[in-house]
């Protein structure tokens, strides 16, 4: 146990509660904690945005993969990520844009396809997706939290787990607010953590030319019992990859997360369309000088630890750093920094979760009204309950957890592609054309990802690309069958000022709430 670690955790720690309390002062209404009243400023917002994009399947996974496969990890999840950052405008225009926003994807969902109904089955079947998704996902920042704190303090993974979830619970508890304030720290944390990791370890591989030079010559197999590397690989675009595999990882990567709730979401917190639509692009600049510190640490890992020892696995490659070849205190600080990486992506999708049961299916479906208050104490006990399922979960967790990640936005991406673009930029898509493409896109993405990994079916075309032209193309497709979509659907998010069948059509689908304009 390292005195010097626990020491800059601790200090840590006691800021990340200040800011903790900070946002439970903020929260009074159901607005304030679910969407923060649509009222986050810029610097805000892009801490809030910017933090759930540096998940630890980024600090951990992304170096484990670099160390592994080389350059593949640039081409398939650096350029994919990327690329959704900068697709994440076009969403955050038109979704941001109605006089009553939505507080939630799966609402967003109901009031653009389904105004009218009383009890929206749309609405129950998005809550449903994004759970499974967002459990899982969880379950791979909570492993690498458990390989951090274990590697800290001594304790065991699994004990280590269960202090995560503590943290976990303290900051999610008091609603969206709790979690932009720790979101803004913990960015500026991970920003100044990986920076000195990167300075730490670059010097010690001879610079960039040498660090790239040694990496080529790399033949060794990255962990025992691996097959050997070849000379080269490491410095591949498509590593060991094949090129459509890389295509579905790259998309999977791109088109798939741009649509993953959270993300989204986070836009329609700001507080109005301007700031919804600069904070991705300002974040990218951010995201830019933290995955080229991830890069660094990835293959300059690798040229100093050719092989893994005592058996270890690539995901522990950042941790093995931190302990064998940087400055005690530095270490503690980029220790913080994977810390609050994976604190500030679990506690998002554990708080949208939570909020997709009692909001999205319990309030949507339920006979009587619930108040907000008790809504949001029945989201508080929710959110305890994921959380500890999602621990239990973790401790038999996948093995490479930036490639668990690619499986997740792939689902996502079958399942909104579709009702995300088509239905805020064409009017016409109704609410069948959202059934039938979500639906055919997740089924397709599960079956033919299956038969492709399992052997069963060529992989010329990847999984993922099936999926989603199979989703837009039966849209179109139904879109053109049936009705199209009534005005009340689609008037919100086309036009400036609405008339008034649709302000009511809102009004009751939203449950008369008073909403921020």
């Amino acid at each position: 146990m390292r005195w010097e670690l626990l020491a800059v955790f601790a200090v840590y720690f006691l800021i990340l509660l200040y800011f903790t309390k900070r946002g439970y002062k903020k929260t009074e209404s159901l607005d304030d904690f679910t969407i923060g009243s649509w009222s986050m400023g810029l610097f805000v917002n892009i801490g809030f945005f910017t933090a759930t994009w540096i998940s630890a399947a980024s600090v951990l996974g992304v170096p484990s993969l670099l160390y592994t496969y080389g350059f593949a990890a640039v081409t398939g999840w650096f350029s994919g990520w990327f690329f959704a950052n900068a697709l994440l405008p076009f969403i955050a225009y038109k979704l941001r844009k109605p006089q009553f926003p939505v507080r939630t994807i799966p609402e967003y969902l109901r009031l653009r396809f389904e105004p009218h109904v009383t009890k929206s089955k749309l609405q129950v079947y998005a809550s449903v997706i994004m759970i499974l998704g967002y459990l899982f996902y969880v379950v791979i920042q909570i492993k690498g939290i458990g390989l951090i704190v274990s590697s800290v303090t001594g304790l065991s993974y699994e004990v280590s787990l269960f202090v995560f979830l503590i943290f976990l619970l303290v900051t999610v508890l008091g609603g969206v607010w709790s979690i932009a304030l720790t979101d803004l720290f913990n960015t500026m944390v991970i920003v100044a953590g990986l920076i000195l990791a990167a300075v730490m370890i670059l010097p010690q591989v001879g610079g960039w030319g040498s660090m790239f030079a040694q990496a080529l010559e790399i033949a060794t197999a990255p962990t025992e019992g691996a097959a050997p590397t070849e000379p080269g690989t490491l410095l591949s675009p498509l590593g060991t990859f094949t090129l459509s595999a890389m295509i579905g990882i790259f998309l999977s990567n791109s088109l798939g997360a741009s649509v993953s709730p959270h993300w989204p979401t986070r836009l329609l917190s700001a507080k109005n369309v301007k700031t919804a639509v600069l904070t991705p692009l300002i974040s990218n600049l951010i995201i830019f000088v933290v995955f080229t510190c991830l890069l660094i640490l990835g293959i300059g890992g690798r040229v100093l630890v050719p092989t893994m020892v005592d058996g270890q696995a690539a995901d522990n490659i950042v941790p093995l750093l931190v302990l064998n070849y940087m400055n005690p205190i530095i270490g503690g600080v980029v220790l913080a920094a994977i810390f609050a990486a994976a604190l500030s992506t679990a506690n998002g999708m554990i708080l949208h979760s939570a909020i997709a049961v009692t909001y999205d299916i319990v309030r949507n479906v339920g006979k009587k009204e619930i108040k907000d208050q008790k809504l949001i104490r029945m989201t508080q006990v929710v959110l305890g309950v994921l959380g500890l399922i999602a621990t239990i979960l973790a401790l038999n967790p996948p093995a490479f957890i930036a490639m668990a990640a690619a499986y997740v936005f792939g689902l996502f991406g079958a399942a909104f592609i579709g009702p995300l673009y088509l239905g805020l930029y064409w009017k016409r898509v109704n609410k069948q054309a959202a059934y039938v493409g979500s639906i055919l896109g997740v089924i397709s993405y599960v079956v033919f990802s299956y038969l492709i990994t399992a052997g069963m079916m060529p992989g010329v075309v990847p999984g993922i690309v099936i999926s989603m032209a199979l989703s837009i193309v039966s849209m179109v497709i139904c879109s053109y069958v049936f009705p199209p979509a009534p005005k009340e659907a689609w008037e919100p998010y086309f036009e400036e000022n609405i008339s008034e069948e649709t302000r009511k059509a809102v009004n009751k689908a939203m449950k008369n709430m008073s909403h921020t304009a």
